[in-house]
């Protein structure tokens, strides 16, 4: 497994996963930008998969600094929520830890801090 991914198995439906998750993404005052239904996707191709989504999330405060200090940063943000299912009452929740993600770029460690612990906000069931 990735260093920089956590992951937690929720003992709830994928439903109230997702549900609850693009509720709190809006509730920390992140901007939900866009949202990949994989399992629609593949579907279309003959690939039969349970559900799983992907909701890509920003806060837009955070670019300018980005960008002053080292654009190739943005290739690490949107920040990204993937959720799975397991089975009928069991989901996996992952993303990437943006303070692993965005170490490499010389920003201030400190921003990667708050939006690592804005995000564990958004993830605690």
């Amino acid at each position: 497994m990735k260093a920089h991914v956590e992951h937690q198995t929720l003992p709830l439906p994928f439903g109230q996963v997702y549900g609850t998750l693009e509720q709190r993404i809006a509730e920390h005052g992140f901007l939900l930008l866009h949202e990949i239904d994989t399992q629609t996707i593949v579907a279309k191709h003959g690939i039969a998969i349970p559900p799983l989504r992907q909701l890509l999330f920003f806060e837009p405060k955070y670019i300018a600094e980005i960008m002053a200090t080292d654009s190739l940063a943005i290739n690490d943000i949107p920040l990204k929520l993937v959720v799975q299912e397991i089975d009928a009452h069991t989901t996996q929740l992952s993303f990437k830890n943006p303070v692993g993600s965005l170490q490499d770029y010389g920003l201030d460690p400190a921003m990667a801090d708050e939006l690592l612990e804005r995000v564990h906000g958004i993830v605690e069931f």
